[in-house]
C-alpha cells in the first residue's frame, strides 16, 4: 500500500483560500502529508512513521486504511477548518495486541499556541470486550472553523512496547458540509436472475424500487456475467478480465495481485474507496478482494460470525454511514448484497408475500433439504421472490438516502447481478453449475450523472467487463486498453459505435465444470464435468435453451468452439505421476479437455510417453527399476476438467493398492481413478497433503500436485473450512 501522496489535488488541497474563495474542502487525512507537521509514534520520527502511513488492518473482517498510533503517539495537521467540518474517524487495538492494556486516544485543536481537547476515549479490549472491533467516531469540528488551526491526534498508554502498530487510527478524514464532489456507486445483488426483476418483464411485482430506478437509468436486456458463481464472476466485474485471465475461478484461488483492481484504479486518482459487503467468500482475508480500498467491511451475522443470512438492512447502513464519513471527497463504493442467495429466508412480511407458503415440513429455504414434492419448488421460488422484494425494498431505502444527502444526481449508480439461480430449468438448483441463461444473464442499469440517457432500453449485448471501463471513461479517468481489460466503456453501446462482441462465461466450481460463448444470437456451451458433451441453441426461435440443435450450422459451430477454446485456461497446479520400484508400466491418461506441458524425467532406452487424440489422451510407457523412479508431469485444460488414469504393470491391470496419493500415500478408491483435484481437498489436512510427494520412494505409482513458481492457492486453517462448509462452499469431504 502507498505511504501518503506528495501529490495534492482538488479534492485534497490544504491551501489558505482567500476571504471571498470557496470554503476549504474536506481532507483525507492519511493523504495530507503537505499539512502534516508532526508525526512520532512508539518512539519513531516522521521519516520513519510516513511509510507505515495508510497501511491496512483488519479486525473482525473489517479492514480499514490507517494511521500507526502505538503509545505516546502524536500526528499534528496544520489546515484550515470550514464550518459545519466534522472529524471522521475510527480507532482500534489491532487484535494482536488486545490483550494489552488498554490506550486513551484524544483529539485536540490548537491555535495560537494554545490547544483545546475535544474528544478523548479509553479502549480496552481487555477489560471491555465490546471494544475488540473498531469504535467509530463522529467529531463537530464547528466551533473550531477557520484559517490556520493545528488538528492533533494523540495517544496515551499504560503500557508503551516501542511497537508503533499497538494502536491504529483508522480512516480519518476530515469532512466539509458543501459535497458536490463525484460520486461512484455499484450497487451489486449476489443471486439475482434478471428475469425475475420489474425491468426484465416478471409478473411478479418483486422489484416497484428497482423499476422506479430504472426510469432514471438505461437497461441493458441482454448483460452476461462471464461466471455462474460469486468470486469469479465478482472478480471479472473488478478486473475487467475474463475468469481465465484473473485466475479467481475456484473457491481457494486468490484474486491474482498482478491484476490492479477497480478499486485500486479509482484509489490511485485519489478517490476515496470504500465497500459494504455480505458475502464472506468476497470479504475473506484470503481472497484478496480488499486491494485498493480505504474501508472494506465485511459484514457478519447471527454471534458474528461469517453467514449467508446478513440482511441488506445492514448493507445498506454501513454503506451509507460510509458515505457520511467521505463528505466532500470523491468517492467510490461497492455495496455486495445478498438476500436472495440460498437459504431463501425473507423476514416477514415478505416470507408470506408471494404464494405458495411455506407449509409445516416445508419450509422452502434449500432445495438441497426441501425439495419433497414438485410443489417444494414452486415454495421456493416464492421465498426467493421474497427475498428479491426485501432487497428491492432495501436498494429503494438506499437511493433515497443518496437523495435526501443531495447525492443522488450527480451519481454514477451502476445496479447489477453477479449471478443467477436455477429451480430445475435444466435440471439442476441453485448456481455455480452450468452457464445457461438463467445464471449468467444478469439484470444491469446504469443511471448516468444528471440522469443522462434515462429510460433508454439497450437491446445489444453487453458484458459484465464492460463496468469498469464505464465507470472510468465516465470519470475522466484513463481506460487501459486490450488486452490490460477485456471490457470497452458502454457509452460506445449506447452511442452505437460498439461492434458485437461475443460474451464468454466458465464454470469450474465443486466438480461442475462448463465454458459457453453468447452471442444475441445464439450460443455454444462445452461441458466437462459431470457430463461431457456440446450445446449449440438458437436463442432467436429458443431463448429458453430447450434444444440443442448441434448438428444445424458446423461452420457456425466451428467458429463458436474456436472462440471458447480461446479462452480456457489451464490448471494452476501440476500433476506429478511418480513411477517406483520394478516392473513394467503403461499407464494411460485421458480427459474431455486437453494434456499439455508434459515433462519426464528418469527415461531410459525404449521407454517413451505420446500424446494422442489432439492432446486427450496421454500414454506413458516405463520400466523402473529400485532406486531409479521416472516421473512424468503434466497440467490439464481447462481448469477443472477431470482427468482418469488406468494401465497396467506387468500386464495386470492396476488396483487401487498400486496408487498412492499424496504425502500420506493413501491408496485410491478405484482404478480407473480421477485423479485428485483442488476443490476435492475439503479439509485443510488433505489439502496440504495433496500437495507433497510421499516422504519415501514406494514401489508403484504415487500421484500429488505441485504449483509453479509465483502461483499460490489459500491455506483455509480449520475455523475458516468450518465457516466455509457451513456455508455451503466446501463439502463434508
Amino acid at each position: 500500500m502507498r505511504a501518503l501522496s506528495r501529490t495534492v489535488t482538488a479534492a485534497g488541497a490544504l491551501v489558505l483560500f482567500s476571504a471571498c474563495g470557496p470554503p476549504p474542502p474536506a481532507v483525507d487525512l492519511l493523504r495530507a502529508e503537505d499539512a502534516l507537521r508532526e508525526a512520532t509514534v512508539a518512539g519513531q520520527g516522521r521519516a520513519a512513521v510516513l511509510p507505515q502511513v495508510g497501511q491496512p488492518v483488519r479486525i473482525n473482517d473489517v479492514v480499514r486504511r490507517t494511521l500507526p498510533a502505538g503509545p505516546p503517539s502524536r500526528y499534528r495537521f496544520r489546515l484550515d477548518i470550514p464550518k459545519g467540518a466534522r472529524l471522521a474517524v475510527a480507532c482500534a487495538i489491532p487484535e494482536p495486541h488486545q490483550s494489552r492494556p488498554g490506550v486513551e486516544y484524544v483529539v485536540k485543536v490548537a491555535r495560537g499556541g494554545r490547544e483545546d481537547t475535544i474528544w478523548t476515549k479509553l479502549v480496552d479490549p481487555l477489560g471491555h470486550p465490546e471494544q475488540r472491533g473498531w469504535l467509530e467516531a463522529d467529531i463537530d469540528l464547528s466551533r473550531q472553523a477557520g484559517r490556520g488551526a493545528e488538528l492533533v491526534l494523540e495517544t496515551r498508554g499504560y503500557e508503551e512496547t516501542g511497537d508503533p502498530t499497538r494502536a491504529v487510527w483508522g480512516t480519518p478524514a476530515l469532512t466539509a458540509p458543501r459535497d458536490d464532489s463525484p460520486l461512484v456507486v455499484v450497487y451489486l445483488v449476489d443471486t439475482l436472475r434478471a428475469d425475475h426483476t420489474g425491468p426484465y418483464g416478471y409478473p411478479r411485482n418483486t422489484t416497484p424500487r428497482l423499476t422506479a430506478f430504472a426510469r432514471d437509468a438505461v437497461v441493458f436486456e441482454q448483460a452476461i456475467a462471464h461466471a455462474s458463481w460469486t468470486k469469479p464472476s465478482v472478480a471479472s466485474l473488478m478486473t475487467s478480465l475474463l475468469p481465465g485471465q484473473h485466475r479467481a475461478v475456484q473457491l481457494r484461488d486468490p484474486l491474482d495481485a498482478s491484476h490492479p483492481t477497480l478499486a485500486e484504479m479509482m484509489h490511485a486518482k485519489r478517490y476515496a474507496t470504500g465497500a459494504a459487503i455480505a458475502n464472506s467468500v468476497i470479504y475473506g482475508a484470503e481472497s484478496s478482494f480488499d486491494r485498493g480500498f480505504d474501508y472494506f467491511a465485511g459484514l457478519h451475522g447471527e454471534d458474528d460470525r461469517p453467514s449467508k443470512l446478513v440482511n441488506a438492512d445492514v448493507v445498506v447502513d454501513a454503506a451509507l454511514a460510509w458515505l457520511d464519513t467521505r463528505r466532500g471527497l470523491a468517492t467510490f463504493l461497492y455495496v455486495h448484497t445478498m438476500d436472495p442467495h440460498v437459504p431463501y429466508a425473507p423476514p416477514p412480511p415478505f416470507d408470506m408475500m408471494f404464494e405458495p407458503h411455506p407449509a409445516p415440513g416445508h419450509p422452502a429455504a434449500d432445495p438441497r433439504t426441501d425439495y419433497k414434492e414438485p410443489l417444494d419448488r414452486e415454495r421456493m421460488i416464492a421465498q426467493y421472490d421474497g427475498d428479491i422484494a426485501y432487497g428491492d425494498r432495501e436498494f429503494g431505502r438506499f437511493v433515497q438516502g443518496l437523495k435526501a444527502r443531495g447525492l443522488y444526481e450527480r451519481a454514477l449508480v451502476v445496479f447489477l447481478g453477479d449471478h443467477g439461480e436455477e429451480f430445475l430449468d435444466h435440471g439442476q438448483w441453485l448456481h455455480g453449475r452450468s452457464v445457461f441463461d438463467e445464471l449468467v444473464h444478469i439484470p444491469l442499469l446504469v443511471k448516468f450523472p444528471g440522469q443522462r440517457n434515462a429510460g433508454r432500453r439497450v437491446v445489444p449485448q453487453v458484458q459484465e467487463v464492460d463496468i469498469l471501463p464505464t465507470v472510468l471513461e465516465n470519470q475522466s479517468l484513463p481506460v487501459p486498453a486490450p488486452p490490460l481489460i477485456a471490457g470497452r466503456p458502454l457509452q460506445r453501446v449506447l452511442e452505437g459505435t460498439a461492434s458485437p462482441t461475443p460474451a464468454v462465461s466458465e464454470i469450474s466450481h465443486r466438480g461442475f465444470v462448463a465454458h459457453g460463448i453468447r452471442t444475441e444470437a445464439d450460443k455454444y456451451i462445452r461441458r466437462f464435468s459431470p457430463v461431457e458433451d456440446e450445446l449449440y441453441f438458437d436463442l432467436v426461435h429458443d431463448p429458453k435453451e430447450t434444444k440443442s440443435v448441434l448438428g444445424s450450422a458446423p461452420e457456425r459451430l466451428r467458429l463458436l468452439r474456436a472462440g471458447v477454446e480461446a479462452a480456457m485456461a489451464p490448471n494452476p497446479f501440476r500433476y506429478t505421476l511418480k513411477i517406483a520400484g520394478a516392473g513394467e508400466y503403461a499407464i494411460g491418461l485421458k480427459t474431455g479437455g486437453w494434456i499439455e506441458g508434459v515433462e519426464a524425467t528418469g527415461l531410459g532406452p525404449g521407454e517413451r510417453y505420446e500424446i494422442q487424440e489432439n492432446g486427450r489422451r496421454l500414454e506413458v510407457r516405463v520400466r523402473p527399476r529400485p532406486g531409479r523412479p521416472r516421473e512424468v508431469a503434466f497440467t490439464a485444460r481447462p481448469r477443472g476438467a477431470p482427468v482418469f488414469l488406468e494401465g497396467k504393470r506387468d500386464g495386470r491391470a492396476l488396483g487401487p493398492r498400486d496408487v498412492a496419493i499424496g504425502r500420506s500415500a493413501a491408496p485410491a478408491d478405484a482404478v480407473p481413478l480421477r485423479l485428485p483435484e483442488v476443490e476435492s481437498a475439503g479439509g485443510v489436512e488433505h489439502f496440504h497433503d495433496l500437495f507433497a510427494p510421499p516422504p519415501s520412494e514406494r514401489p508403484g505409482l504415487s500421484i500429488w500436485l505441485s504449483l509453479p513458481p509465483g502461483r499460490t492457492l489459500m491455506d483455509f486453517d480449520k475455523q475458516r473450512t468450518q465457516e466455509l462448509k457451513a456455508l455451503g462452499y466446501l463439502g463434508p469431504g
